[in-house]
């Protein structure tokens, strides 16, 4: 792999860890003690201390984005894609005002293959509700002087952003699924208040603390116990509000920089059918259905497939394209060319309770393998 100023350098472990624990993070009161024992069916040998020490160093390194949830985001509040239209010498300035929005957390600049698409700064949007999405584009509206493309997804294929990653030659082995779900057994009897779930939520959308019992730290800052932290983690899990809990890592940083968003303009009769047939073929991680927004915008299908080589991207879209038979099909390839901004969804609301032992107002930790703060 070759290094640059932008790409970071991973160890076997590191990236055997990130392959096997992007999904099912253990939630149990020593989760790296239980990553290092399930590593250890495959033969990957080390200890809790040595995989605690690993994930830290991804964070230092801007390759671990944080460890938590992903929410669904139709479950979690509300979302959506969004596009400006930037003149090119503004695109710093312009996404710089964008980025000072919480409720942005993705903005990438993007480049159209055929270069006859006009948005060039593609950003996400979540929000408690609507009303707070709306007024969030509106107020990006007014402070940059631009139209905002507004695209909230209508149906979804494929959503898989744990995709492995092999930066280091060698394949990591991978522990069998039902090694890594090992969850927190419900308690009923004390069960949190609503009030007490925003706080929760709240807490973990900015990732665990660096700390070798996590859930117990959250639980000791909410006034909660263990327990309820982590049988209420599973509970949403169970209930589809959390799709995955675990590592999210930032791909770019580790040479992942040639990412093709791929956009169709799919007859709608034929919509599920294509879609279908696309989300299976295996480079392309998300696959999702969003309006057409005539006549600026014809598209309504898009994918994403992530790549180490710009030419390898556009060989697989080429294959797929041929497979399928949608050459005759309208589409374009935006490839992302720089990342703004990159941080977990903000949902939740910040709720102000007196009586928990210490308030979530900034969720920071001391820094230690005793005491950590919390990844953002």
């Amino acid at each position: 792999m070759i290094n640059t100023n932008d790409t970071a350098v991973i160890s076997q472990l590191q990236q055997d860890i990130i392959n096997n624990t992007q999904k099912g993070f253990p939630l149990c009161s020593r989760p790296y003690q239980s990553i290092a024992q399930q590593l250890a069916v495959v033969d990957i040998n080390t200890t809790e201390e040595h995989i605690f020490q690993a994930i830290c160093q991804l964070h230092s390194q801007q390759v671990l984005s944080r460890v938590g949830p992903v929410f669904d985001h139709k479950k979690a509040g509300a979302s959506t894609l969004a596009a400006l239209a930037v003149p090119p010498k503004d695109l710093d300035k312009i996404a710089g005002i964008v980025n000072q929005f919480e409720q942005v957390n993705h903005n990438y600049g993007r480049e159209s293959h055929s270069q006859k698409e006009k948005y060039n700064l593609w950003f996400v949007v979540t929000a408690s509700d609507m009303v707070a999405l709306n007024s969030t584009i509106a107020n990006i509206e007014l402070l940059t002087g631009l139209s905002v493309l507004v695209l909230p997804m209508e149906a979804s294929y494929h959503i898989d952003l744990a995709f492995s990653i092999n930066v280091t030659g060698v394949e990591s082995d991978i522990t069998p699924a039902n090694l890594r779900l090992e969850q927190g057994a419900h308690n009923t009897t004390n069960t949190l208040t609503e009030i007490d779930k925003r706080a929760l939520r709240a807490v973990i959308e900015q990732g665990l603390p660096e700390h070798l019992t996590p859930f117990q730290v959250i639980a000791d800052q909410l006034g909660f116990t263990e327990q309820q932290v982590l049988s209420q983690i599973t509970l949403w899990q169970e209930e589809g509000l959390i799709r995955r809990f675990g590592l999210v890592i930032k791909h770019r940083k580790l040479g992942y920089d040639a990412n093709a968003m791929v956009v169709w303009n799919i007859p709608n009769d034929d919509m599920d059918s294509i879609a279908q047939r696309l989300s299976k073929c295996s480079p392309v991680s998300l696959c999702y259905q969003r309006p057409r927004r005539l006549p600026d915008w014809p598209y309504n299908l898009f994918c994403m497939i992530h790549g180490t080589d710009r030419e390898l991207v556009l060989a697989q879209i080429a294959q797929i394209t041929e497979q399928l038979g949608l050459e005759l099909i309208e589409k374009d390839i935006l490839f992302s060319f720089k990342a703004y901004k990159q941080h977990g969804a903000r949902y939740s609301k910040v709720v102000s309770n007196k009586n928990k032992k210490s308030n979530i107002e900034s969720n920071k930790f001391i820094n230690s393998t005793k005491q950590g703060h919390a990844h953002g």
